[in-house]
């Protein structure tokens, strides 16, 4: 299995937004998942791939084209590029608060967005994956400033009207709250693609 840090997800999207151009299709991208949050918003462990949600616009055939010749030549996993957390239910769709986004690159057709940091906090705590999603849980509550279970259970209703948090979640966050939060989650640097 591929593991990928930020500098191996940076020159993926590089490599992508190189053959997506090349071959002249305009695209929109939407980055979640750990790989988002490794791009924009702190270090953190590896990754072993990059979700996206479907392309709008644009061809979903053509960035999986266009992300199958990157990962062959750079001999990485098929997969590398998806669009899997679309089947994961983990989406906030039809929430009180949308979701927003922030362009990280724009240029010939080709645009790239991350979902916002209270976004992926949304769908972290809908994952509640023991041990993989919880330091990314720990810094993204720090990021969002949040600091009782009470508010974290808010902003994931606001993303999830009807819906509340898991008790493995919930055991997970006071956990975190009980350890203390980070006092700086440092951040992974300039976005250069």
């Amino acid at each position: 299995m591929t593991l990928f840090d930020r500098s191996d997800l940076l020159t993926g999207l590089r490599d992508l937004i190189a053959e997506l151009q090349g071959a002249g299709e305009s695209v929109g991208i939407r980055l979640v998942g750990g790989a988002a949050l490794a791009i924009r918003y702190f270090e953190r462990r590896a990754t072993n791939d990059l979700d996206s949600l479907h392309v709008q616009p644009g061809s979903n055939d053509a960035v999986l084209a266009a992300a199958s010749r990157v990962g062959v030549r750079r001999g990485w996993d098929e997969g590398w590029f998806n669009f899997a957390v679309e089947n994961a239910d983990s989406v906030p769709t039809f929430g009180r608060r949308t979701v927003e986004w922030e362009t990280i690159y724009d240029r010939d057709g080709v645009v790239i967005q991350v979902a916002s940091k209270e976004a992926l906090l949304a769908m972290k705590l809908r994952a509640n994956r023991p041990g993989r999603d919880v330091d990314d849980i720990r810094q993204l509550l720090a990021l969002c400033d949040i600091t009782t279970l009470a508010e974290a259970e808010e902003l994931y209703e606001d993303f999830y009207p009807g819906d509340g948090l898991e008790d493995r979640a919930v055991g997970i966050v006071e956990r975190i709250l009980a350890g203390g939060l980070p006092t700086e989650v440092p951040s992974p640097g300039r976005i250069d693609l």
